[in-house]
């Protein structure tokens, strides 16, 4: 009957040692998916998040350039003085909010951004008034103050859409460290199950070697 207990436990080995190399090859295929999702949950972060972050604040810093500008004209002859910095400032904000559109816009960074886009259009609108050189000094005081008010709704703008960012921000955050979380788990759960078969194994091998030794106990007898 040794032989046949043998076969029996090698059997019994070799099922628990599939076993094992199924639990790897799941956990294995398992770290990958989550791989992956990391590295789009990261990536989803800088080109989405970080990137749009800096974009608003070199649009804040150019607004409020723009601003300095405005204050600082006393009659309608001096913002033909500063004309050519004007249009610089424009030329840069066109360019940072064609690259704020190529991002990832949830629907409410949508919306705030083209409500920013109409506020850039009225200054420009408002420049234009501005850069006539027989503008009466009226209408100059008043395109001051409608450029004060837009410039403000620009700004309230650019405020929202940073908090876009903190609230999506913080949830791709969220998701990376649930996904952390659930790699643990897999991971310990993993390590449960090699420890215990670990066990049997070695319960089967050293079975096995005591009903050897028994066996040629008894030969040895006879």
């Amino acid at each position: 009957m040794r032989w046949t207990y043998s076969i029996k436990n090698k059997l019994t080995i070799a099922a628990l040692l599939a076993v094992v190399f199924f639990s790897v090859f799941v956990k294995n295929i398992l770290d990958e998916e989550k791989v992956s999702d990391l590295t789009a949950s990261f990536s989803t972060f800088y080109e989405d998040r970080l990137l749009p972050e800096s974009y608003i604040f070199q649009l804040s810093d150019k607004l409020y350039q723009k601003q300095l500008i405005i204050q600082q004209l006393q009659q309608p002859s001096d913002f033909l003085l500063e004309k050519e910095k004007y249009q610089s400032h424009n030329e840069f904000i066109d360019s940072i909010l064609v690259e704020f559109e190529n991002t990832l816009l949830t629907e409410n960074e949508a919306v705030y951004l083209s409500d920013l886009k109409e506020n850039i259009l009225h200054l420009k609108l408002i420049e234009e008034i501005l850069a006539k050189p027989d503008l009466k000094q009226e209408r100059f005081l008043l395109a001051k103050k409608h450029s004060k008010a837009t410039l403000n709704q620009a700004k309230d703008n650019l405020s929202k859409l940073s908090d876009v960012q903190l609230a999506v921000g913080k949830a791709l955050n969220d998701y990376s460290q649930k996904i952390r979380s659930g790699s643990l788990v897999l991971t310990r759960f993993e390590m449960a199950i090699l420890v215990v078969l670990a066990l049997l194994i070695n319960a089967l091998i050293f079975s096995s070697e005591t009903v050897k030794s028994k066996f040629r106990q008894t030969s040895h007898l006879n």
